[in-house]
């Protein structure tokens, strides 16, 4: 497995999991069949920004959100637009596709770039399609982690 295989598998884990040490992060990975070591561990999570959060059992790891002021009015905007409009998603590395319905795409760019999400690039609308290009893969699928609990 290689690096982004891991974090990609990091962040599953993170996601569906309350994990609060490294020590039990190792231990999972090892469980789903991954050897890792605490020290390459700490670069992933370092790597991914993941954060603590105070929860129910303590403070856990967490994938940090993407998308700032998630209480203000263009935010909610964005996910009711989005919600409304994407019918799927595709990506490959740093590039992800939005599949809208017809007409949709030009107007949820539109949000998408005034939102100013970190560490998107730039985005390009047709009609029904949006291709957002992302700096790196990791942003990408952290963003991704989101925008697909939305439509889910």
């Amino acid at each position: 497995m290689n690096k982004n295989e891991r974090q990609k598998l990091i962040l599953q884990i993170i996601k569906t999991m309350d994990i609060n040490t490294q020590f039990k992060l190792v231990n999972e990975l090892k469980r789903r069949g991954l050897d890792a070591t605490q020290a390459t561990v700490s670069r992933d999570i370092k790597k991914l920004k993941l954060v603590k959060e105070t929860s129910e059992k303590g403070a856990v790891y967490r994938i940090p959100n993407i998308i700032n002021n998630e209480k203000n009015k263009s935010y909610q905007l964005l996910k009711d637009i989005f919600i409304n409009t994407v019918i799927s998603i595709d990506d490959v590395d740093n590039l992800i596709v939005l599949h809208t319905r017809p007409g949709g795409a030009p107007n949820l760019a539109f949000y998408i770039d005034q939102e100013k999400i970190d560490n998107i690039i730039g985005t390009i609308a047709g009609d029904d399609t949006i291709l957002i290009i992302m700096k790196n893969k990791i942003i990408s699928d952290n963003l991704l982690i989101n925008w697909r609990e939305w439509l889910a």
